[in-house]
Parts: structure tokens; sequence; C-alpha cells
């Protein structure tokens, strides 16, 4: 499922990387887009998905005890939780392909407010410490 999920995810981050080539297509060379998305798909496939997995099973079990298990394997062993199974990679990507404009948006106003910030900074007179007071 987490290999499932992770192609479903490749998408959105290839579309993600197509806008941003598509922004800066006059400033980069014509295979930027190709190579970048290799080298994701590189990555993704890279990722050490058994050691992920073994890194979460210490958090289940502090949020989860072994009655719980025991239901979520029955649900996801009925007919509904076998759809949620499935359906589950379709449906992180489409909620990801929908987040993306909110969060390039985000982070965009993020970083104008950074730099603004950083721009302010280098403008204004060094600040001093503020005094200490004894008591």
């Amino acid at each position: 499922m987490m290999k499932q999920m992770m192609e479903q995810m490749s998408k959105p981050m290839h579309q993600m990387v197509h806008d941003q080539f598509e922004k800066d297509r006059d400033k980069l060379p014509p295979d930027f887009e190709s190579h970048l998305n290799k080298i994701m798909d590189d990555m993704l496939n890279d990722l050490p998905l058994d050691e992920l997995m073994q890194s979460m099973v210490p958090v289940y079990q502090k949020h989860f005890t072994k009655g719980d298990i025991d239901v979520l394997i029955a649900f996801y062993s009925a007919p509904t939780g076998q759809k949620m199974l499935r359906e589950m990679p379709a449906i992180m990507a489409e909620a990801m392909q929908a987040e993306i404009p909110i969060m390039q948006k985000e982070m965009k106003a993020i970083t104008e407010r950074v730099q603004d910030e950083i721009t302010k900074s280098l403008h204004e007179p060094q600040r001093s410490d503020p005094p200490t007071t004894k008591n």
C-alpha cells in the first residue's frame, strides 16, 4: 500500500514540477523538467519503505492495544475495509493534488514575508540587547 501511495503521490509532484518549469521555461534547459522528474522518481524509489514501516511499529504500539489492532484487522478484512485499502492511494493523491495550489499560495506568502522581514531588518539600525535588570 505504501508503494501504491508513493506512486500516486508522484503524479501531483510531477505536476508541481511541470507548473514551476512552465513559469521559468525561458531560463531553464529544455530537458530540465524530465531531468527533475527522474531525480524525484529515483528519490521516491530509493525510500527505505521497510525501515519506514518498522519505525511506525512503536508509534502504533503506543496508541493502540492488541484488541484495537484486532478490530482494525477485522475492519480491513471486510468489504468496506478492502475498498478503503484499494482506494486510499488514489484518495491521498487526489487530496494532495487539491492541496497543492493552497500550499503554493501559502509558501509564496511565507517566503515574501520572510524576505520583507530580512529587507526591513537590513535597513533598520542594529538593535542592541535590552538592558538587564537586577532584582
